[in-house]
């Protein structure tokens, strides 16, 4: 009986004994990783050894029942310096998050070693280096966010073994070449990011095997070959597309149209060209569609009458024709309509404006005729208004001169008549105003 008591008092003292052993092990691990980071703000020093016995309450770090350190975050801290190998001894960590740093030096990758790991952060740094081919052992991992550091190479490949990541963002870096047709296998994906980089190649058509994905961005930066893939079209659950700014060429596939949940639309800036297709009307949930700066041609579609949620319309900078359709004055959300530097004609709209929410619009440049909209400002919202360099008759509308929120004012090189409204050159916000190059008369009146 008494060897059975010594025999659990040493295994209670073994036990004792192994904690506080790893007690002191991770706050060792927790300084020597803290020794070659700069902390100007003091954000970690309570990391000391007079405090190790309680490195499960330090700043950033986060423990669980068994003192095992699960957790480091130590973001928006304006910390600098770099990650030490330390950090390939913290085999239990769930989450590691350094975003929103100044640190440098290589990709921590010896964070593989920690193989529960579900998230990973080191957005906005300045890491550098190739991304390493060991991160495929991560299988746990959901959240992979190495956005904004100035990491090099190809994208990595062995990625697409990672079977449940939902969060895949490497843009805002210098990778090269194409993205690879094996990241549309992923079958949990929700967020993929690759903008801002220097890819080229053509946008794999593999990437509309992803069904749960809700953004996708690739634009910026980018130079890619072709246009862009019509099975695009099949990703049901997309809410945001941005290929803006990407070297893209062709049609913009009327596929698109499909995409039943998308809110926004970028695609300005590329070498789109033909139609705007009819069926991006089938998209009831759009709110932010930009397709400027293409060389797209024809007609704004008669469907768009049907997307009652858009907020901003900008198709400036292409050669449509034709006029504007009286359905965007009628477009009870549209906050932000710019048309400029096509071929457009006819008149502006009457009912522009009467929706109450109009902050800008543009339509210089055109080859518009009639007069200016007289509720263009009937929400006390307008702040831009532009239309120099069209044929536009008339008066400049007196309620203009009671629009408070007016920033700017440009309707040079028109054909408008009368006088300048009382109040226009004297509003409270007002910083441009050129209303030169018309046949306008009479006192100014402040």
């Amino acid at each position: 009986m008494e060897g059975g008591i010594w025999v659990v008092v040493l295994v209670f003292l073994s036990h004792v004994a192994s904690s506080q052993s790893s007690h002191s092990s991770n706050a060792k691990l927790l300084m020597s990783l803290k020794s070659a980071i700069v902390d100007p703000a003091g954000f970690l020093d309570g990391w000391r050894e007079a405090n190790s016995s309680h490195y499960c309450f330090w700043a950033g770090v986060q423990c669980d029942a068994f003192d095992r350190i699960i957790s480091l975050d130590i973001s928006n801290m304006n910390l600098s310096g770099q990650i030490t190998p330390q950090l390939g001894h913290f085999h239990s960590l769930v989450n590691f998050t350094v975003a929103a740093n100044k640190f440098t030096g290589s990709f921590p990758s010896n964070i593989t070693n920690a193989v529960g790991l579900k998230s990973f952060n080191i957005s906005h740094n300045m890491f550098v280096g190739k991304f390493p081919s060991n991160f495929s052992t991560l299988k746990a991992l959901e959240i992979l966010d190495a956005n904004d550091n100035n990491l090099t190479g190809p994208l990595p490949l062995e990625v697409y073994h990672i079977p449940n990541l939902r969060y895949f963002h490497l843009g805002g870096n210098y990778f090269s070449g194409s993205i690879p047709p094996e990241y549309g296998k992923w079958e949990h994906l929700e967020y993929l990011a690759v903008g801002t980089n220097d890819l080229d190649g053509k946008i794999p058509a593999d990437l509309g095997n992803l069904s749960r994905l809700r953004e996708l961005y690739v634009g910026h930066y980018n130079d890619f070959d072709g246009g862009i893939p019509a099975e695009i079209g099949r990703l049901c659950n997309l809410v945001i597309l941005d290929m803006a700014d990407s070297g893209l060429s062709g049609p913009i596939p009327p596929e698109l149209g499909n995409l039943k949940r998308l809110d926004t639309l970028f695609l300005f800036k590329n070498k789109l060209s033909g139609p705007i297709p009819p069926e991006l009307g089938s998209v009831l949930s759009l709110k932010y569609m930009d397709l400027s700066k293409n060389e797209l041609s024809g007609e704004i579609p008669e469907e768009f009458s049907k997307l009652k949620e858009l907020t901003l319309l900008q198709l400036f900078v292409n050669t449509l024709h034709g006029s504007i359709p009286s359905f965007i004055g009628d477009l009870p959300k549209l906050e932000v309509c710019c048309l400029y530097n096509n071929n457009f004609t006819g008149w502006i709209p009457p009912q522009l404006g009467r929706n109450g929410k109009l902050e800008i619009v543009d339509l210089s440049f055109n080859e518009l005729t009639g007069i200016i909209s007289l509720d263009v400002c009937v929400g006390g919202r307008l702040e831009i208004l532009r239309l120099e360099y069209n044929f536009l008759f008339g008066p400049i509308p007196g309620a203009l001169g009671s629009c408070m929120s007016l920033i700017t004012v440009i309707t040079r090189e028109n054909y408008l008549k009368g006088s300048i409204p009382k109040g226009l050159l004297n509003l409270p916000k007002l910083k441009k105003i050129d209303l030169r190059a018309n046949h306008l008369s009479g006192r100014i009146i402040i």
